[in-house]
């Protein structure tokens, strides 16, 4: 099968494959956490893929100035917020200490409940991404 990760449909269907992406990055960061929860000294990592995520838009300029328009990546952009970034999450590892007597960080019940609430995120992005498909689609067959 050919390689068509160059191929974008735009950056709404690019926003919501980084946010599945993500998701699925951190699906596996808890999993990790939940099958180390009696681990000895075990810290619970996280990846703050929507920060990740955020970033990777940019920031708009303010809606009551003008930006100064550039056509050259040598020309500075004034008051033209700030440019997109490659969406890059990085997992991160939380070095705050529990009461727990193996001296391990991780409490089952929050990342049973972080597994629930990353699962229906990811699968509501799925969701959108799928409808954003369908949009294609018509377009491309023409019917409505």
């Amino acid at each position: 099968m050919a390689d068509i990760s160059g191929i974008s449909f735009g950056q709404t269907t690019d926003l919501l494959g980084n946010a599945i992406k993500g998701a699925d990055l951190e699906q596996d960061q808890i999993a990790n956490n939940i099958a180390n929860v009696n681990t000895p000294n075990y810290r619970r990592s996280t990846t703050n893929f929507k920060a990740a995520l955020a970033a990777s838009l940019g920031t708009p300029p303010p809606a009551d100035t003008l930006g100064l328009a550039t056509d050259n990546a040598r020309q500075f952009a004034i008051d033209d917020g700030s440019a997109p970034v490659t969406f890059d999450p990085q997992a991160t590892v939380d070095e705050s200490v529990q009461m727990r007597v193996d001296k391990s960080n991780v409490d089952i019940d929050q990342e049973s409940a972080q597994l629930a609430a990353n699962s229906g995120y990811g699968q509501t992005m799925a969701q959108l991404l799928q409808e954003q498909y369908k949009f294609f689609r018509e377009a491309i067959t023409e019917q409505p």
